[in-house]
């Protein structure tokens, strides 16, 4: 900090000391200065906000397709996923044809999906077996109840629709007295017309 001057080198302690920066000799001078100079509370106030600011301010992007000497980056993961548009792969495919660093990035990008695939799959802690198996005996201590209930409403509309299915019909009344002349008829040989017929 040799050549600045007292109002400068104030500055660059009060900023280091809000980065965390500094020696334990800074340290003590900043915080004997912050409890004294008014000035120096002010300065120091000014540079927080101004950080405080600073970091609320969006991050600007700026696509990729209007920097001509742009890397991919994300943009790699969703070409290997074949997640991009189709309008876009021409122009990823001719980056790619031209930048070798995208080529093996993107070639990184692969072999490490290929290891992570390869990796041997692991058996659930016994923990969590149990809590499935809880959770299947449960699943299958239901089906019984629920088979009972499909079971019973489908008894409900067959009955329903058959009930429909006579109700159509109309009702047909009975003669007792008829039913008994056809009956007393065919024992007797004699039917209700009058015509003779042979018993069997």
């Amino acid at each position: 900090m040799a050549g600045m001057t007292p109002d400068e080198r104030l500055s660059m302690l009060l900023s280091c000391y809000l980065d965390g920066e500094l020696t334990k000799d800074e340290l003590a001078e900043v915080v004997d200065v912050l409890e004294h100079d008014v000035a120096a509370i002010a300065e120091f106030r000014r540079l927080k906000e101004a950080r405080n600011a600073l970091r609320t301010l969006p991050t600007p992007r700026m696509p990729m397709y209007l920097l001509p000497a742009g890397h991919l980056g994300s943009e790699l993961s969703a070409y290997l996923d074949g997640e991009l548009a189709t309008g876009e792969l021409p122009r990823i495919s001719g980056h790619l044809d031209v930048c070798a660093e995208c080529r093996d990035e993107l070639a990184d990008l692969d072999r490490s999906r290929t290891a992570v695939r390869s990796l041997p799959g692991l058996e659930p802690p016994d923990f969590l077996a149990l809590a499935r198996d809880a959770r299947e005996a449960r699943t299958r201590a239901r089906w019984p109840a629920v088979a009972a209930a499909v079971t019973g409403l489908a008894a409900v509309a067959i009955a329903f629709t058959v009930g429909i299915g006579i109700g159509d019909r109309g009702t047909v009344a009975v003669d007792v007295a008829e039913l008994e002349a056809r009956h007393g008829a065919v024992v007797s040989g004699t039917s209700v017309t009058g015509i003779r017929t042979s018993s069997p």
